[in-house]
């Protein structure tokens, strides 16, 4: 269970998981984004797939239905063993950048442009991505990602899942930058379905590991998901 604690770094959960991912062999990361005022959908995918991951990562555009999720996890014992240990999470355009989480006692929380987060020895970016004009490509956030240093961007704001992996030169040496988008799990864009990502995060390998999944609902109303080949190519909606 998810200890609801918010860290120097701005991320949730106790220090000691939080230190211990950044030196995991390998760390399996829940990648949700814009959730967009649907608390059930998220929910949903927790309860199905939270137990096997390390982290939760959102990215933006649904902070209250985060927070809901994490409130439920003290007020629903059974939800909370499904939820991550740790989660990081950044505002996206439409989110506040101060919450509380309600339980026995008020937690207030600070919520993050962007965040920086080591997983498994390697360095990820976490953001929205609105302020990097991902509307019309993601040359800006790329830009961004390899200033910072960082091996894999994750970012949100389009609703439209994809992965693309590209070369680049680090102090004379050829390295690997990931930059993925999960989609939007609630308000999908461009033809694509309702989706989410489970990312790995190899200590010893530079491959980036993305398993995408299609949600769907039945005539009861009840979430199904299914696992969909990883969407490559750069997305511009303009």
């Amino acid at each position: 269970m998810i200890e609801l604690v918010q860290q120097e770094n701005l991320a949730i959960g106790s220090k000691h998981i939080l230190n211990a991912l950044s030196d995991k062999e390998l760390v399996k990361a829940l990648v949700l984004s814009d959730s967009h005022g649907n608390p059930r959908v998220m929910q949903a995918i927790i309860s199905a797939f939270g137990d096997d991951c390390d982290c939760l990562c959102f990215c933006g555009d649904g902070l209250l239905d985060l927070v809901e999720s994490l409130e439920l996890t003290f007020f629903d014992k059974e939800f909370g063993k499904h939820f991550p240990p740790a989660c990081f999470f950044v505002r996206g355009n439409g989110d506040n950048s101060t919450t509380t989480i309600f339980t026995d006692q008020r937690i207030p929380i600070s919520v993050p442009e962007v965040l920086e987060v080591k997983l498994a020895g390697k360095n990820l970016f976490l953001t929205h991505g609105h302020r990097y004009n991902v509307y019309y490509g993601i040359k800006d956030l790329r830009t961004e990602a390899i200033n910072r240093g960082m091996d894999w961007a994750w970012y949100g704001h389009t609703h439209v899942p994809n992965s693309l992996r590209s070369h680049v030169t680090r102090n004379g040496k050829n390295e690997f930058l990931g930059i993925s988008n999960p989609g939007s799990c609630a308000q999908a864009r461009g033809g694509m379905p309702n989706t989410f990502a489970i990312m790995e995060v190899h200590k010893e390998e530079e491959k980036n590991i993305c398993h995408y999944f299609r949600i769907t609902q039945d005539r009861f109303g009840d979430y199904n998901f299914t696992e969909m080949p990883t969407p490559r190519g750069e997305i511009k909606l303009y």
